[in-house]
């Protein structure tokens, strides 16, 4: 390995190439396709291999495509904020072509950390290793549910009124998801401290809500059903946050009818706003933890 692949870049430019450590001690390698201040559009590619890849590997140009559980040919690209963590190793970088700038994504995750580029291990596992991989993944769920054996209770919420007026700010008809929902976020941005914190407290407990075994039941292809072998949270929970940002009418219904949970409709991105708020607020990370867990399974009652 030459000394320039131990470095990792002190700046962050688009073609940007970096190999991260997967878990089954194989290399994989993601790639830089956009970035707007200090957020980073991450491209996983395919590789998986036991050597650092080299620049003019031409799998480098390529974007691993997922197929495990409920995905369905998605990309893997996700939006990612902060520095480049210590652990990944800079390659090189591979000039985007006109085609790779007007690649779109509105998925948001959260800081750029070691984890992100394990898609190709995760996609090695579905293919190759499918049956301990589901099992795994089923068994980390039962004990997930197990571990919520109490009641939660929300802390002082956000008065109703108030919060369904920030939902109602949120615009659909804007292009990408980051532009829909910034109206909402300037909006709680100009209030206190004490707002945001009370608006997360009332997200949270309405999503908890919603967290039940029969709203998991309708929420289509991969609704809820104790004979399949995997049952996808994350997914859950997106589509209980598209409820929420549906307005107080849709949440009441859906809260009393299960069966009209959104169907092909997800929402990540209400969970980040009340974060996005408190950062453009204090210039801070949020950190705050609810007194009702969103997380899927937390609502004990709702999965009896």
């Amino acid at each position: 390995m030459d000394n320039q692949k131990n470095k990792t870049k002190k700046t962050v430019t688009t073609g940007d190439i970096y190999a991260v450590n997967l878990p089954n001690g194989k290399f994989g390698a993601i790639r830089i396709l956009d970035q707007t201040d200090n957020s980073y559009l991450l491209a996983t590619t395919p590789y998986n291999g036991t050597e650092i890849p080299s620049i003019e590997n031409d799998i480098l140009e390529e974007i691993l495509i997922q197929n495990r559980f409920f995905y369905d040919n998605n990309p893997a690209l996700v939006w990612v904020d902060g520095k480049v963590p210590k652990d990944v190793i800079y390659i090189g970088n591979i000039p985007l072509t006109k085609k790779e700038r007007k690649i779109k994504c509105n998925s948001f995750g959260e800081k750029w950390d070691n984890s992100d580029g394990i898609e190709a291990f995760l996609e090695w596992r579905w293919e190759n290793d499918r049956e301990n991989f589901e099992r795994e993944i089923r068994e980390e769920e039962e004990r997930y549910i197990e571990e919520f054996h109490t009641i939660q209770k929300p802390k002082e919420m956000m008065k109703d009124e108030l919060f369904w007026s920030i939902i109602s700010l949120i615009n659909f008809n804007a292009e990408c998801e980051e532009e829909i929902i910034e109206p909402a976020v300037n909006k709680l941005a100009k209030m206190s401290v004490r707002d945001i914190k009370q608006f997360e407290e009332a997200l949270s407990y309405k999503l908890y809500l919603l967290d039940t075994k029969e709203h998991a039941k309708n929420i289509g292809e991969y609704s809820y059903d104790k004979e399949r072998d995997y049952f996808s949270a994350d997914l859950f929970l997106y589509f209980r946050c598209s409820v929420l940002a549906r307005g107080k009418e849709f949440f009441e219904s859906t809260l009393d009818n299960p069966k009209n949970m959104p169907k092909d409709d997800s929402f990540e991105s209400l969970l980040s706003l009340a974060s996005d708020a408190y950062i453009r607020r204090t210039g801070k990370e949020f950190e705050y933890i609810t007194g009702c867990d969103y997380e899927s399974f937390s609502n004990v009652e709702g999965w009896k």
